[in-house]
């Protein structure tokens, strides 16, 4: 009897692979997947997917093949997947929501808002170029802002804003929060307050962004949320590169709306080199790597393995977005089992 058969569309640590290999044969594309017909040849002959959230999973393609059973995400984000049909389709579709991932994320984005505020990779450069050798003094140019009373704004309290919320108090930081739903659990623990959307804008010196990618979110910050900022805010974005109107940033930062800003993510992945936010000194851009440690890139391995797994053994696995799929899910193992 042939083994199932599980496509990663790149490679996740060892450990991962090693479980997924005791059960199934394990397939790694040579290139990236960016094109539905380029996902549609790849997946034709598989089960299981090991998605890395850049494939186009689109009704299209989901309906092109009819082995497979689940399409399992390293990471959390989904809105790379038809999640609706995906579920009319019988294919589970898990996440691996693991706390090396949050912690990491947090840690990132805080590098993030302290390299910005110190202008560290100004500084690197400024070291390596020479300019320091040249003219000793020059280095008060890079003047930064101290972070010890000021405020951070958090849009998006949940299990990553918490913890960004917990190491910015450390920093003697003064934190508020928006979120859809008041968090008075994190109120009461973490001595942070609620404000209405406006008025965090205007009120904190740093935001960052913290959010799922949804319809309600999406284009969440825009020309008339950076008019309410303050001239020396920086912004802070490790959510989803499509929550922020990537024009109208481009916009704020070279007129000087705001003072800068770091992102992990962008509203085209990846960045091409020459998008005009490259070419401007007040940003820190990093290559979508919060989540990349090492102890995270195992977790989430070993997560997605055991996702795969328990949906090849006609079981529910542990970490499903669409647990309605169930009925839909085992009807579609029977078929595939009995053809």
């Amino acid at each position: 009897m042939r083994r199932p058969r599980v496509l990663l569309t790149a490679p996740i640590h060892e450990e991962g692979i090693e479980r997924l290999g005791n059960v199934a044969e394990v397939v790694i594309t040579s290139k990236p997947l960016r094109k539905e017909d380029e996902v549609i040849s790849a997946i034709r002959d598989f089960e299981a997917v090991v998605s890395m959230g850049v494939e186009p999973f689109t009704k299209r393609v989901l309906e092109s093949s009819d082995k497979l059973l689940v399409v399992a995400r390293h990471g959390v984000g989904y809105d790379n997947i038809d999640v609706d049909a995906a579920t009319r389709l019988g294919i589970w579709v898990t996440t691996t929501p693991v706390e090396e991932l949050f912690d990491a994320v947090a840690d990132h984005a805080m590098a993030l808002l302290l390299c910005l505020a110190r202008r560290v990779c100004e500084a690197d450069n400024f070291v390596r170029s020479g300019k320091w050798f040249e003219n000793p003094f020059e280095n008060r140019s890079l003047t930064g802002f101290g972070l010890k009373g000021k405020t951070l704004g958090i849009i998006g309290l949940g299990r990553i804003g918490s913890r960004i919320a917990e190491r910015a108090k450390g920093f003697g930081l003064k934190v508020v929060y928006y979120d859809i739903e008041r968090k008075t659990e994190y109120e009461n623990r973490l001595g942070v307050e609620y404000a209405q959307l406006d008025d965090l804008l205007k009120t904190s010196d740093f935001i960052v962004l913290a959010v799922p990618l949804t319809d309600r979110t999406r284009g969440l910050i825009s020309e008339r949320e950076f008019s309410l900022m303050k001239p020396n805010a920086i912004l802070v974005n490790i959510s989803r590169g499509a929550v922020v109107d990537h024009k109208a940033l481009v916009k704020a930062l070279k007129n000087g709306r705001i003072a800068g800003a770091a992102l992990d993510v962008f509203h085209t992945e990846p960045l091409p080199p020459d998008d005009e936010i490259t070419k401007l000194g007040n940003t820190i851009l990093t290559p979508h790597i919060a989540w990349l440690t090492e102890e995270c890139r195992k977790a989430m391995a070993i997560a997605v393995a055991e996702n795969v797994i328990s949906v090849l053994r006609g079981e529910e696995p542990p970490n499903a977005i669409n647990p309605n799929v169930k009925e839909f899910a085992r009807n579609k193992r029977l078929r595939y089992a009995c053809s």
